[in-house]
């Protein structure tokens, strides 16, 4: 597994080396932006441009043993999140509907949406025994004694199948910059 960059790589003569940042992150940005939904190129290119200024403006309070890549998700995510807060300002709403609007927390609901169409795509992309063993844990409430008898494995198996499932989630989502 290749070594990730910490922020102190991207330091040269005490200034953070923005062109190298730009060069190696740029598709990294982009790709996290474009995995979320309905979002224009040239929204996509703000958001972009947004992210890496944020980054600037910050450079003097940043962490240099930090690792780069969930530093500059975590920029994209809120970039990303105010760019919705500001399109949901300029949609209009009935009163009982901005009511019950208010009674939930909108970030926390569209993070997690887009956890979960993360975890589904990457999921289904894994292989089908995988996929079932998951499927039937996490979304069908179903006990590992009760899936290991359906698909003819080993409780044992199904424990290991599931750990690997989940640490290989965790890294698609962590990479996603979740």
């Amino acid at each position: 597994m290749k070594k990730e960059n910490t922020i102190e790589d991207y330091i040269i003569e005490n200034h953070l080396d923005m062109p190298r940042i730009f060069n190696d992150y740029y598709h990294y940005v982009s790709t996290i932006i474009k995995n979320k939904q309905n979002i224009n190129i040239e929204d996509e290119e703000e958001m972009i441009a947004d992210v890496f200024l944020i980054l600037w403006k910050n450079k003097d309070r940043l962490d240099r043993k930090a690792v780069f890549s969930p530093y500059i998700a975590g920029i994209t995510k809120r970039v990303i999140y105010r760019k919705y807060r500001e399109h949901s300002k300029n949609i209009e709403f009935s009163h009982n509907e901005v009511d019950l609007i208010s009674n939930f927390n909108v970030d926390k609901i569209v993070e997690q949406k887009e956890m979960n169409d993360c975890i589904t795509k990457n999921l289904k992309a894994m292989g089908k025994v995988e996929y079932e063993i998951f499927k039937k844990f996490y979304y069908e409430g179903k006990k590992v004694k009760q899936i290991a008898k359906e698909m003819h494995m080993t409780n044992s198996n199904v424990k290991t199948k599931l750990h690997r499932t989940r640490k290989k989630i965790k890294e698609i989502l962590k990479v996603g910059g979740f």
